[in-house]
């Protein structure tokens, strides 16, 4: 996948191009893009539009979202050793 899906606008019906929309899970399950139209509707209102995508897409989307994992960045050198007991 490049990235670029090709949405309709529920409303509209209008057609557009978006780069890596944001996936969702629909109350049935399914899994769907879903992203902003690029116009407004009446009296200002947001328009969306949705597409309905694979299972590996939202895993994709999943791992794009998921913080990084923390790497080891303790430096061995810098840890302090418990000294000695003296009797």
């Amino acid at each position: 996948m490049d990235g670029k899906v090709m949405m309709t606008c529920m409303t509209t019906k209008q057609k557009f191009e978006a780069e890596e929309p944001d996936v969702t899970v629909l109350s049935n399950g399914r899994f769907a893009y879903r992203v902003k139209c690029p116009w407004e509707g009446k009296n200002g209102k947001e328009l969306y539009a949705f597409k309905f995508c694979s299972t590996d897409a939202y895993k994709r989307f999943k791992e794009k979202q998921a913080p990084p994992e923390p790497e080891d960045t303790l430096d061995p050198t810098l840890v302090a050793e418990p000294e000695p007991e003296v009797d």
